[in-house]
C-alpha cells in the first residue's frame, strides 16, 4: 500500500530456507523493488541448483564459507542483509517439542550463515542495508495467545537475532510472527511496509487481523500467596532442582526448605564434594588461599601457569559453594539427595527422573536452574561451546516436558535471564537458550494443570556477581535484586497455581536493561 524498499542496489539479500508460497510472493515483490535475492536451502553438500539458488550444508562452516565465495564469483555483489524462513519449513513448523536435534540444529545454522557474512552485512548497514528480517509462525502474538500447541522449535532464533543486533550495532532487525492460515500476498504487504519502515519494534506479528506487537507490562501480583505454597508442599513432598547447589538456585531453595521440609533432589555437573583438607579449610581469605594453592602447585611442578592456580582456586571455591548449600538445606529441615549428572545427557537425565517416580512416587515441584555462560562475539564462537551452552537448558528442559507427570505436579519453573527477553551482545547461544525456555513454558502452560512459568531473572545480588561486574551494573544504573526480594518473588510466582502468565521479567530496572549492551545474566 505504498511501501517502498531502500536496499543497496549492488548488493544481495540472502534468503535462507523456503516456504514455497509465501517465498514466491516475497521473491515477487523483491524483484520488484529492484532487489536481487539468493535462496539458500539445506542440503548435504554446496551446489548450485538454479540461477540464485543454491543447496548447502549449513551445519559445516566450510560449507558456508563455500557459498559465500560462489556468490562472489557468480556476481551478486556484497550479501547486505539476511531473511531467515528456516523456521517456516515443514520440518519446523511442527507443533510440539519436535525432537531433541530441531532447536540446536537451527541455531547451529544461524551461527555458521551469520558470522560467514558479517562484515558484509555490517559494512551494509551504513549504505541502508543491514537487514536482519527472521521469520517465525509461533501464534502471530510470540506464544502469547494462548490456544494450542506451539512449534516450539523455532523459539530460539527470536532471541539469536535480538543479541546479534546489539552485537551488530547498525543493523536493522525485525522478528516477524507471521499466521501461516494467511494469504502469503496478504503477509507479504505486512513484511514489506515492515521493511520500508524500520521502526525501533524489533517483536511484531502480523495476521488478517493486522499488526501486533508486544509491550512488557507491570504486573504485580495480587494478595500473599506464601502460605499457600508452605500449605501445598510439605516433608512428604519432593522438589527436583537442577543447578541447585549453587547461585540463585540455592538461594531459592534455602527459603523452600525452611518453609516446607520438603525432600530436595538437586542436580550438579560435578560429584558432591568430600570434606575439605584441614590445611585449606582453615584458609578463609581469598589471597591466603591462592597463596596457599600457588606454593603447593608450585612444589609439584614449578612450571606451573597462573591460569592453573586460578582453576584450582575456583574449583575450591566451587566445592565449598555446594558444601555449604547441601548443609543449609539439612539445617532447615529438608531430606536432601544430591546426583551428579548432565542434564545433557537426555539418558541419563531422563532415567534419574524415572527413578524418582518409582522410588518416591511423586514429584511435586521442579526448578531447572542448570545453565552455562560462554560468552564470545558470535564471530569467536565454536560449535562446540554452541552446544554446550544450548544443551544445557534446552535438552534438559525437554527431558523434563518428556518425563514430568503434569497431572501431579504442582509446579514447573524454568530459570530464564533477561537475555532471553532482550538480546546480549556476545550472548547469541545463551539469549536464544533462555529464549526457547519461555516458549517451551508457554506451551506447556497451555497443556498441564498446573503451574508452568519461565522467569527471566535479572542480575541478582549475590556472591556469584563479580566486583567488576557488579561496578559496571552501578555505572550503568542497574540495580542488582536484593537476595530476600528475589526469593519472595519465586514463591509468590508459583504460589499462584491457578494463573497462566508462563512468560515473566523479574528485574529492579527493567529499562535500563533493556537499552543496554552487556551481558547482565
Amino acid at each position: 500500500a505504498g511501501a517502498t524498499l531502500s536496499f543497496p542496489s549492488d548488493e544481495t539479500l540472502l534468503v535462507l530456507g523456503e516456504a514455497p508460497e509465501l517465498a514466491r510472493a516475497l521473491h515477487a515483490a523483491l524483484s520488484a523493488a529492484g532487489i536481487r535475492a539468493v535462496h539458500v536451502l539445506p542440503g548435504q553438500k554446496t551446489r548450485r541448483v538454479a540461477p540464485d539458488r543454491y543447496e548447502v550444508n549449513l551445519t559445516r562452516d566450510a560449507d558456508v564459507r563455500r557459498l559465500a565465495d560462489e556468490i562472489r564469483r557468480g556476481g551478486s555483489g556484497r550479501v547486505g542483509g539476511l531473511v531467515n524462513l528456516l523456521t517456516l519449513t515443514d520440518s519446523m513448523r511442527k507443533r510440539g517439542l519436535n525432537g531433541l536435534q530441531a532447536p540446536l540444529r537451527l541455531v547451529r545454522w544461524l551461527t555458521n550463515v551469520d558470522r560467514t557474512f558479517e562484515d558484509d552485512i555490517r559494512a551494509s548497514s551504513d549504505r541502508g542495508g543491514g537487514w536482519l528480517l527472521n521469520l517465525t509462525t509461533l501464534d502471530v502474538r510470540f506464544c502469547l495467545r494462548g490456544r494450542g500447541e506451539l512449534p516450539v522449535a523455532q523459539a530460539g532464533s527470536l532471541c539469536f537475532f535480538k543479541s546479534l543486533a546489539r552485537e551488530w550495532r547498525g543493523t536493522r532487525l525485525k522478528n516477524v510472527d507471521l499466521d501461516p492460515q494467511a494469504d502469503p500476498q496478504a503477509l507479504v504487504v505486512g513484511l514489506i511496509q515492515e521493511l520500508s519502515a524500520w521502526d525501533d519494534t524489533v517483536e511484531v506479528g502480523i495476521d488478517g487481523e493486522g499488526r501486533w506487537r508486544l509491550e512488557l507490562e507491570d504486573a504485580p501480583l495480587a494478595g500473599d500467596a506464601a502460605d499457600d505454597l508452605t500449605a501445598g508442599l510439605d516433608r512428604d513432598a519432593v522438589v527436583l532442582a537442577t543447578g541447585g547447589a549453587r547461585g540463585i538456585t540455592a538461594e531459592v531453595l534455602k527459603d523452600l526448605a525452611a518453609r516446607t521440609g520438603a525432600r530436595l533432589v538437586v542436580i550438579g555437573r560435578t560429584p558432591e564434594p568430600a570434606e575439605e583438607p584441614e590445611g585449606l579449610a582453615s584458609l578463609a581469605r581469598l589471597e591466603d588461599l591462592r597463596g596457599h594453592l600457588l606454593a603447593e602447585m608450585r612444589r609439584a611442578d614449578p612450571s606451573v601457569l597462573p591460569a592453573q592456580v586460578e582453576a584450582r582456586v575456583e574449583e575450591v571455591l566451587r566445592d565449598r559453594a555446594i558444601r555449604r548449600n547441601l548443609q543449609a538445606f539439612r539445617d532447615a529441615g529438608s531430606v536432601v539427595e544430591y546426583h551428579a549428572v548432565d542434564v545433557r545427557d537426555s539418558k541419563s537425565f531422563g532415567a534419574l527422573i524415572d527413578g524418582l517416580y518409582e522410588r518416591h512416587g511423586r514429584i511435586d515441584g521442579v526448578i531447572h536452574g542448570a545453565g552455562r555462560i560462554e560468552d564470545r562475539w558470535l564471530k569467536d564462537k565454536t560449535l562446540e561451546s554452541l552446544a554446550r551452552v544450548f544443551e544445557t537448558k534446552v535438552t534438559s528442559a525437554m527431558v523434563l516436558a518428556r518425563k514430568l507427570r503434569p497431572e501431579s505436579l504442582r509446579f514447573l519453573a524454568f530459570f530464564s535471564s533477561v537475555s532471553g527477553r532482550f538480546g546480549n551482545a556476545g550472548q547469541t547461544d545463551y539469549s536464544a537458550a533462555n529464549e526457547y525456555l519461555n516458549k517451551l513454558a508457554a506451551h506447556l502452560d497451555r497443556i498441564w494443570p498446573g503451574r508452568v512459568v519461565s522467569m527471566a531473572w535479572g542480575p541478582w545480588d549475590a556472591g556469584m556477581v563479580p566486583d567488576g561486574l557488579r561496578a559496571a551494573y552501578r555505572q550503568r544504573g542497574i540495580e542488582l535484586i536484593p537476595v530476600a526480594s528475589g526469593v519472595r518473588s519465586f514463591v509468590d510466582e508459583i504460589a499462584h497455581l491457578e494463573m497462566h502468565q508462563p512468560e515473566v521479567v523479574l528485574t529492579c530496572t527493567p529499562d535500563r536493561i533493556a537499552a543496554g549492551t552487556d551481558p547482565v545474566s
